[in-house]
C-alpha cells in the first residue's frame, strides 16, 4: 500500500512532540532529521529513524520557494532546512506543520495550508521591506548594508493580508 501523506513536519513540529510521528500521514526531510540529530534531544532521531518517512524535495521546488521567499521578504529568515520543508509540501501538494512564522508566511504565499505545532499559527500573510537604520532608504529585499550610508537594514512590514 502506498502511503498517503497529509503533512510535512518541520523541526519545531517534531520537537513539540504533540503528534504521533509514526503515523503514515507525516513526512519530513533529511535536513530536518539532521537538525534534530544536532539538538539536545538527539535520541529522538534514533527513535524516529525508520518510523517517520523522509523524502527530499525537487530542486525546481526549492528554487520556487526561494523565489517566493524573496518576493515576501522572508528569504533572509529561512534556513536551507526551512526551504526544504516548504518545497516538499509544494511537491506533495500537502499541508505543513511548523511554528516558524516565516515558513508559514511563505507557505501561505504559495498556497500551502499550514498549522502550528505548539504555537498559534499566523493570522496575517506579510510582505516585508527593508529600511536602512541610518538614512531610512527602503529596499525591496535584504541587501546587507545600505548602499547610501552603509548602515544595517531592519525588516519592516510592507503590506499584509488577514488570513483565517
Amino acid at each position: 500500500m502506498v502511503p498517503v501523506y497529509r503533512y510535512v513536519l518541520d523541526t519545531s513540529a517534531i520537537l513539540a512532540r504533540k503528534m504521533n510521528i509514526s503515523s503514515p500521514e507525516y513526512v519530513t526531510t533529511q535536513s530536518v532529521m539532521n537538525e534534530i540529530r544536532l539538538g539536545k534531544i538527539a535520541r529522538l532521531t534514533d527513535y524516529s529513524s525508520g518510523i517517520l518517512a523522509v523524502m527530499e524535495p525537487k530542486p525546481e521546488s526549492v528554487e520556487r520557494v526561494r523565489m517566493a521567499a524573496s518576493r515576501t521578504g522572508d528569504l533572509a529568515e529561512l534556513s536551507p532546512t526551512d526551504i526544504d520543508v516548504v518545497a516538499l509540501a509544494l511537491d506533495l501538494n500537502i499541508g505543513l506543520i511548523s511554528d516558524d512564522y516565516a515558513i508559514q508566511n511563505v507557505s501561505r504565499f504559495l498556497g500551502i495550508g499550514t498549522s502550528g505545532a505548539d504555537l498559534k499559527e499566523i493570522g496575517k500573510e506579510i510582505t516585508w521591506k527593508y529600511r536602512c537604520t541610518g538614512c531610512g532608504k527602503v529596499y525591496a529585499r535584504d541587501v546587507g548594508n545600505c548602499s547610501v550610508c552603509g548602515h544595517s537594514l531592519k525588516r519592516a512590514v510592507k503590506s499584509y493580508k488577514i488570513v483565517k
